[in-house]
């Protein structure tokens, strides 16, 4: 009896350590799913607005990084959620 008390103790630690890392992943892969594509937009950008001379490509870049993040992280919460069912 105080053998089983142990196992299911063990095990019940066990798998809240596994869900923290797994919630730790994807808070990281989050925030590169935004970072990234918003950084990269941006700095191309910051290299036509220099090219060109005409200021609204960053603003364009970040109308076209937002979209592509939010799609992003749509099919990873619809992969998180398929997985967890």
């Amino acid at each position: 009896m105080e053998n089983d008390q142990k196992n299911l103790n063990s095990q019940e630690t066990k798998k809240k350590v596994v869900n923290f890392y797994l919630l730790f992943e994807l808070g990281i892969e989050f925030a590169l799913m935004i970072g990234l594509p918003l950084g990269l937009f941006v700095y191309i950008g910051k290299l036509l607005n220099n090219k060109y001379q005409v200021n609204f490509f960053p603003l364009i870049a970040i109308f076209l990084a937002l979209p592509l993040s939010s799609y992003m992280i749509y099919k990873k919460i619809k992969e998180v959620r398929d997985l967890l069912k």
